[in-house]
């Protein structure tokens, strides 16, 4: 185990170093004082405001997170997760399969690796959370984070052997894993049942309060509230408000925990199956990475029976948006989408009034807004069949015809347009509702102004979102991670919150110039408020198009100058 720790210790030393060593370079000095600057701000600045964090910390948000830790887990047994994360190096295959080590020895090293990740996820998290609960200590506060990351880390990667274990071994792998499917099967079933049972409630529920207070009761009595019993002992000690309520939870926290533990160390047979398959996979990756860059060949990818016709000849820019259209199509998850839809739909639900005065059609609108909403925040951090994917592929793209700033801007256009339709289709849908809503808050003309003006807005704040994105591939692609697919799991929770609010921050700054134009417009025209709306709604799109262009215009030239070494 020694040996471990240093290989593990080691590397994270030397990543690190590489990483800072960049910092030579004048934009990753800026960015890296910016960065230092943004997380004091957000972590550590001093403040007396506990109100929004102790909301975080509040009953309401407790089953909230629940409900969203019991999806996340139904999610990763319908859908799986991601196995790569099992995968070996071709160095630790070579080095580490042949060495006399036994399976739980290799379980214990990719187990302390994934540690990293959940540490240091739990101390953005306790500082999120630091203002609310003043009186439990920080380090009880970690304590009880770590605890509740590491169990789901577990959790995830146990169900990926188990389904694992099923596909490989049929039958048999199923009787192995017999327990966990009841148990799963157990939950699902329950909850299913008494949300079935409390339907007359929830329907009469009147606003969003109301809703999740009349659901907070169904999850608080038997029988939801014995299955859902070891989700509350993971989650009760980092929602502790006093020391006395953290050292009452934490121990069946710690029980889960070990639980768990012992779950995926007996696992070793389908851990090992499961590492080889996708060490196997991470290689022949790798394999087909160093072909393209060596021929510029790419092999044809198999038959999905769905394809988009290309003309042989056009701009070439065409032709990348085409080949990463094709990547989306081949290559998207319908697990990615299952949380903001039904993050949608409850919402939608949760707004739409309650009792007699709930329509049907007053439901699909409202959904169809917040799904809007969602995918706007949520979108770039879904598909990434753009820079953040190609950026791997530095030399073969810098051999194209192609200047940096079309490239660029076809590699935004990728994303950003399936974003904008899916959006533009969602508008279309909850207009055609509310002509069937019997109360509006909003005049006909103004929702038919909304329409028509609608998809300009949405076409742009994509691109903008995805600009930002793009940007920081470009950038500094060495700080980042490329690839198909953005870091998963409850171990990246932390990170991934920073990086969100960043971009978010960013395109608010974006934001002003659009704002303000939008304003003067719609001040201009205001006698006619439908046609002034709209009108303000264009401008302020094509002012936000115009900054984007200019953005992206500055990254070609930042990628014409950028070498294949620095990724």
């Amino acid at each position: 185990m020694g040996s471990f720790w240093f290989l593990i210790s080691a590397s994270w030393r030397n990543r690190w170093i590489a990483q800072f060593r960049r910092a030579r370079s004048p934009r990753y000095a800026i960015a890296l004082v910016v960065g230092i600057l943004y997380i004091w701000w957000f972590l550590f600045r001093p403040t007396g405001q506990q109100g929004a964090t102790s909301a975080l910390l509040s009953r309401p948000s407790e089953t909230i997170i629940t409900l969203l830790v019991v999806l996340t887990t139904m999610g990763t047994w319908l859908f799986g997760s991601d196995l790569l994360a099992l995968a070996f190096t071709p160095a630790e295959v070579s080095f580490l399969f042949p060495a006399p080590l036994s399976r739980r020895s290799l379980i214990a090293y990719k187990l302390i690796r994934a540690q990293i990740a959940v540490l240091i996820n739990s101390l953005i998290w306790v500082f999120i959370l630091r203002r609310g609960g003043a009186e439990v200590p920080s380090l009880l506060r970690a304590l009880g984070l770590w605890t509740m990351f590491s169990t789901l880390n577990l959790h995830r990667l146990g169900a990926a052997l188990v389904r694992t274990s099923i596909g490989e071994h049929g039958r048999a792998g199923a009787r192995r894993s017999k327990v966990a499917i009841v148990a799963f099967a157990l939950v699902v079933g329950t909850l299913l049942v008494a949300v079935g049972r409390a339907a007359p409630q929830l329907l009469a529920a009147d606003g969003l309060g109301a809703f999740f207070h009349v659901l907070d009761g169904v999850l608080a009595t038997p029988p939801a509230n014995l299955v859902l019993y070891p989700f509350h002992a993971i989650l009760a000690p980092t929602f502790a408000h006093t020391t006395a309520e953290w050292g009452r939870t934490i121990v069946p926290a710690v029980v889960l925990l070990a639980l768990h533990g012992w779950w995926v160390l007996t696992s070793d047979a389908a851990f090992e199956e499961a590492a080889v398959s996708a060490s196997a996979e991470r290689a022949r990756r790798i394999e087909a990475l160093r072909e393209r860059r060596a021929t510029g060949k790419v092999q044809a990818p198999a038959a999905t029976g769905l394809t988009l016709r290309l003309a042989a000849t056009g701009h070439p820019g065409a032709a990348i948006i085409w080949k990463n259209m094709m990547c989306l199509i081949r290559t998207s998850q319908l697990r990615l989408f299952i949380s903001p839809i039904i993050m949608g739909l409850v919402m939608g639900f949760a707004f739409s009034g309650g009792g007699v005065r709930r329509e049907p059609a007053q439901v699909v609108m409202i959904s169809a807004l917040i799904l809007i909403a969602l995918l706007l925040l949520l979108g770039g951090r879904m598909i990434r069949n753009d820079l953040r994917h190609d950026m791997l592929n530095l030399p073969l793209l810098k051999s194209l015809p192609v200047s940096g700033g079309e490239l660029v801007l076809a590699e935004v256009a990728s994303a950003a347009l399936p974003l904008a339709a899916a959006q533009v289709l969602l508008l279309i849908v909850a207009y055609a509702a509310s002509l069937f809503v019997t109360t509006q808050a909003v005049a006909a003309p103004m929702r038919f102004a909304l329409l028509v003006s609608g998809p300009f807005a949405l076409l742009a704040i994509n691109a903008a979102l995805l600009t930002i994105h793009n940007g920081i591939a470009v950038l500094f692609p060495s700080w980042i991670r490329l690839g198909p697919t953005v870091s998963g799991g409850v171990e990246a929770l932390g990170q991934n919150a920073l990086s969100f609010i960043g971009s978010i921050l960013t395109l608010g700054l974006g934001l002003l110039v659009p704002t303000f134009a939008a304003g003067v417009v719609y001040s201009v025209l205001r006698d006619q408020q439908a046609f002034a709306a709209a009108a303000a709604v264009v401008t302020g799109a094509v002012v936000l198009g115009a900054e984007t262009y200019a953005v992206v215009l500055g990254l070609g030239r930042a990628f014409d100058r950028s070498e294949p070494l620095a990724v």
